[in-house]
């Protein structure tokens, strides 16, 4: 249906910013973005390429997905070319390089996981980042916007069917 792709990034924008409630780190600062490439000798983390034009270049990559309360802090990121950051998307970082990577697997993940040891990251949860009152209003807030959502997509549903005489 023309136009639902709008709802669906509404939705994702308001449910990744409200997520920043719960993990507040979404700014890496340059001398640590700096580093972290260094760390990787500016290679993607998952398929080991350079930035090019085929592949977009490198860019900050969350091991755990910012929809699951990943925040972009050191311990949390890889530098990742954008062809395997969009391609992997919220999978398992351990699963992707797995199938996509079989043959140099075992080398990735155990540089990762050397990377994620050194800089110990401990994603957040809503029950770890917030207070007993801050959860339940947490929690309202989400169940609001659902419904708002759901009275536009059938508001949206009934504009189409009367326009299209139905």
């Amino acid at each position: 249906m023309k136009g639902t792709q709008h709802f669906s990034r509404m939705n994702y924008n308001v449910q990744r910013g409200l997520r920043e409630i719960v993990a507040p780190s979404h700014r890496m600062p340059e001398h640590q973005w700096a580093s972290l490439l260094d760390e990787f000798s500016h290679r993607c983390a998952y398929c080991d390429n350079t930035a090019s034009a085929a592949n977009r270049g490198i860019a900050p990559d969350h091991l755990v997905a910012a929809t699951d309360y990943g925040e972009l802090v050191v311990g949390n990121t890889v530098p990742a070319c954008q062809t395997c950051n969009d391609s992997r998307g919220n999978k398992n970082w351990q699963d992707f390089i797995r199938i996509r990577f079989p043959d140099a697997a075992a080398s990735r993940i155990a540089k990762i996981k050397a990377h994620i040891e050194a800089h110990a990251y401990m994603p957040k949860t809503l029950e770890s980042a917030l207070e007993p009152k801050e959860l339940a209003e947490y929690k309202a807030i989400l169940a609001e916007w659902d419904s708002l959502l759901n009275r536009a997509q059938s508001l949206q549903l009934i504009v189409a069917s009367r326009r299209a005489g139905g």
